[in-house]
């Protein structure tokens, strides 16, 4: 493989993207799980995202190095799946805050 870090950040971003998604899935069609446990998801699809980020400079940075430029246009597409699983969590972190504040206010 001529570009690992570009490779791997594209799968890291698919799984960022993938994972709360996925959580809210298998929520819905479980009969013991209720929704509010796929919040779970929040906090593993921020990691994915960042490390998403991560590897896909070093596959950028790789890419300006070689010769050839392999892995370029393949690490920007890990870099933006990397940004839409980090936006995925802050809209989970925003609902979750949400859902608290309107926990909290019907009990007082």
């Amino acid at each position: 493989m001529k570009n690992a870090p570009a490779f791997w950040s594209v799968l890291l971003g698919v799984l960022a993207t993938a994972v709360i998604p996925a959580a809210v899935v298998y929520a819905d069609r479980s009969p013991r799980v209720e929704l509010i446990w796929a919040s779970a998801a929040v906090p593993v699809a921020a990691c994915l995202g960042i490390a998403a980020l991560g590897t896909s400079r070093a596959g950028r940075r790789r890419a300006q190095l070689s010769l050839r430029r392999a892995g370029g246009r393949i690490a920007v597409l890990g870099r933006l799946l990397g940004l839409l699983g980090l936006l995925l969590a802050g809209t989970g972190t925003i609902s979750l805050l949400v859902y608290g504040i309107l926990t909290w206010r019907g009990r007082t």
